[in-house]
């Protein structure tokens, strides 16, 4: 009898537990709870979905997928859960409110419209990029084929800039031909993948600078950004970030970061998913930029391959440098935070001289972080119009609108690193 009730009690309650594990596994968007117990598993994006459960994941699958006719196909396929429960707002909802309106204009207005004409300025430009720095190297005089190296990692970087807006999708707004051209650049200028640096990346926009989601955050044992974001507290941890604000450009950025990405991670995508587009383009980076400096120089292949991950390190530098600029330095988000997209984009990035051309140019238009984060699949060459906008609407909602110069970017970039190493030493050490 005694057994019999307990294995009553035992069956109720995995019944309760399952039931809940279920109700858990709920998403709003646009006004409705959706069932996505058994979508998470097969979420095109990973399990970067399970950070949205329970919360208002609208803006995030509206700036997301914003092109995507099959998320929106998908998401109509899903089970509704009929439910009066509203998810938990944490901000002003009438600020939410105004965003949408606001957005609503910049969508009429065209600035979610892509330019061809700019979208064939910035390829015939890496064209011009990698052909300047083929007749450099050709010439005889070291300086020359030094400075080559230094142009053809610039061409790398810029390479990952026009990936980087293909991947969301706004180069040219066809899906197709974006996924094309980011598997293009990315494999041919900096011999790595395209999904694998969309699956990390989208993690990234979806959960900005919150521990253990973000994967910008997760960078150990190469570089600490924060010290909450610490998983081991090795010997040769203790030694190497006591002195990572000077070696991340030079070494972390340059060598050992490019190195695990080109020789590793991205393969192993790559390999992994059978993606042959992807192969290709990379194996073409690879075997075609090695023959043409050998063409150029008359290097024997196997130093000819050197001089090619010289400007590989080049590129190193360029990219993560810049990319770490935007919010490496900002606050992080705790676990049991749950921001609103408006908060990620405005409160743990900052965007740098948006109205300064050059500056512009050199990051590849993703200087203006904030308004990229606020709309990920807006064209990027857009953007700096749109952070004058984005100025008076933080003004309006007394919203922090992080503005800063280059130099001061990099100053609180490095600064903090030196901090966080320190943190770091007089902790463990």
């Amino acid at each position: 009898m005694c057994e019999n009730r307990c294995e009553s009690h035992i069956k109720i309650y995995c019944f309760i537990t399952i039931y809940s594990s279920v109700i858990m596994s709920k998403i709003y968007i646009e006004g409705q709870w959706y069932d996505i117990a058994e979508f998470i598993k097969r979420h095109p994006g990973g399990n970067i979905i399970k950070s949205y459960i329970d919360q208002d994941a609208t803006s995030v699958f509206r700036e997301m997928h914003y092109r995507s006719k099959r998320a929106t196909k998908v998401l109509q396929s899903l089970p509704i859960i009929e439910s009066t429960e509203k998810p938990l707002v944490e901000s002003n909802p009438n600020m939410l409110i105004d965003f949408d309106r606001w957005r609503f204009t910049l969508q009429e207005r065209g600035f979610f419209r892509p330019s061809k004409s700019h979208a064939t300025y910035r390829i015939i430009e890496l064209i011009c990029i990698f052909a300047f720095a083929s007749w450099l190297i050709s010439l005889d005089a070291i300086t020359y084929k030094l400075l080559a190296v230094f142009v053809y990692g610039i061409f790398g970087g810029r390479c990952g800039w026009v990936q980087h807006e293909a991947g969301h999708r706004s180069f040219t707004g066809e899906l197709k031909l974006d996924d094309i051209i980011q598997k293009a650049t990315i494999g041919f200028g900096l011999l790595t993948s395209g999904p694998m640096w969309n699956s990390m990346h989208n993690k990234h926009h979806a959960t900005t600078q919150k521990l253990g989601h973000d994967m910008d955050l997760d960078t150990m044992p190469f570089v600490l950004f924060h010290p909450q974001a610490i998983r081991s507290n090795s010997f040769v941890s203790q030694w190497w970030l006591r002195f990572q604000a000077w070696t991340f450009l030079p070494i972390t950025s340059g060598i050992f970061v490019m190195l695990f990405w080109i020789y590793y991670l991205h393969p192993r995508k790559i390999i992994r998913d059978k993606d042959y587009v992807q192969g290709f383009f990379t194996l073409l980076g690879h075997i075609y930029r090695t023959y043409v400096i050998h063409k150029m120089t008359g290097y024997s292949y196997l130093h000819s391959y050197l001089w090619l991950m010289s400007c590989m390190y080049v590129s190193g530098i360029y990219l993560f440098g810049h990319f770490s600029t935007s919010h490496t330095f900002m606050p992080v988000v705790q676990q049991n935070e749950n921001p609103t997209w408006v908060e990620y984009s405005l409160n743990y990035t900052v965007d740098i001289d948006t109205q300064n051309p050059v500056v512009s140019w050199i990051m590849g238009y993703l200087n203006c972080q904030c308004v990229h984060h606020l709309f990920p699949q807006m064209p990027q060459f857009r953007q700096p119009e749109v952070s004058r906008e984005l100025a008076v609407f933080a003004k309006k909602w007394n919203l922090n609108y992080n503005q800063i110069g280059y130099f001061e970017a990099w100053y609180l970039t490095l600064r903090n690193l030196n901090h966080v190493g320190n943190t770091f030493e007089h902790v463990y050490i």
